[in-house]
């Protein structure tokens, strides 16, 4: 009798197999720490610190006429300006620089003169009649009469043709926006140009009111080119409007003490205004700011898990000057702020210091 071997199953739950598989498998790696930034910091401390505000303004003259045409006509210039007005010629005060002429003003005067000259003729002839005792008294005078009533109206027609002389209003240089050939057609009131008077330029200027509290007259002043680059003359706040405009603006007048580089009256000019000095100010550079909807924040390096973590803190700004901003709130003397690769980090980001702007409590040392 043949014996048939006899297999026996061992029956394991799905639980258990997955268990016994696991235990077979290689251990996951830990997972890898992310890399950390290279930033460069600075330890804030309280200095003095000179802020300044930019404002823009504009160049104002001495003084300023315009010379404005009275009524329609052409106009006519005086031999010095045979071909118009020109920007930068010098006048004097009561100079004759332009003459309107329309065609009743001539034809008037022109008339006058005939009826003076024909009324003269008569008189003279009566006279001689009259001294040769042919003629009566009573018709002498009439012609005689007649010789004043065209003498007063030829001063008439002159005195109406002076009128439309233009004389300059003052003394000064001549600003011409638009040129105007000699016998053009101009309407009243056109302004064939603008009179600059010599002494002392002032500057116009507007800062928003919430800058109001810290101007005040005496404040020194540097101008600058409007959009460009480099400094040009230099004043003072002479006065600062009491109240604010109904644009949301205050008015500030500045004295110019020196006009050097200054552009000509009516163009614009920046305005630089050093504020009071802060003694003991907390200010870090303008690209060490985070702006985001929310406001205005810097990272601070602080120390965590061995190494230092970047940690957002929301700001308070105040004044800024020389490329600096002062904060009044959110930072502490001794914070290490990140004034550079700011606009990268997020909060808890480790991080790296490459240089600093003081080595203080070792900031400038990268950590291992």
């Amino acid at each position: 009798m043949k014996i048939r071997p006899q297999t026996f199953r061992l029956g394991l739950s799905p639980a258990v197999l997955i268990l016994l598989g696991a235990c077979g498998q290689a251990p996951a790696p830990p997972p890898e720490e992310a890399p950390a930034a290279p930033v460069r910091l600075m330890v804030a401390k309280r200095e003095a610190f000179q802020p300044e505000l930019v404002v823009l303004g504009t160049v104002q003259p001495g003084g300023m006429a315009e010379v404005t045409v009275p009524t329609a006509g052409r106009v006519l210039y005086p031999s010095r300006f045979a071909a118009g007005l020109v920007s930068g010629a010098e006048v004097r005060a009561g100079e004759v620089i332009a003459r309107i002429s329309f065609g009743d003003a001539d034809a008037d005067l022109a008339e006058a003169r005939l009826r003076v000259q024909g009324a003269e003729s008569e008189v003279a002839r009566h006279q001689r009649a009259f001294d040769a005792g042919v003629e009566a008294a009573v018709i002498l005078a009439s012609f005689k009469a007649e010789l004043e009533l065209a003498k007063s109206r030829l001063a008439a027609a002159e005195n109406r043709l002076g009128r439309l002389s233009l004389p300059a209003p003052l003394s000064g240089r001549l600003i011409v926006d638009r040129r105007f050939a000699p016998q053009s057609e101009v309407t009243a009131g056109t302004v064939l140009g603008r009179i600059v008077a010599a002494g002392a330029l002032s500057v116009e200027g507007r800062a928003a009111a919430a800058d109001r509290d810290r101007l005040h007259a005496g404040l020194a002043v540097r101008f600058g080119n409007a959009g460009g680059e480099g400094e040009t003359g230099a004043g003072s706040v002479r006065e600062v409007a009491p109240v604010v405009d109904a644009g949301g603006t205050v008015r500030l007048w500045i004295a110019v003490e020196d006009p050097t580089g200054l552009p000509v009256p009516g163009e614009g000019v920046e305005i630089r205004i050093l504020l009071d000095r802060h003694e003991q100010a907390l200010t870090v550079p303008e690209e060490a700011l985070v702006v985001a909807e929310s406001g205005s924040a810097l990272f601070v390096a602080r120390r965590g898990q061995g190494r230092l973590i970047a940690h957002r803190e929301a700001i308070e700004t105040g004044a800024r000057g020389g490329g600096r901003v002062e904060i009044l709130r959110g930072l502490s003397p001794g914070d290490r702020v990140v004034v550079g690769g700011a606009a990268l980090l997020a909060e808890g980001d480790p991080l790296v210091a490459l240089e600093s702007e003081s080595s203080d409590d070792g900031v400038g040392e990268p950590e291992k």
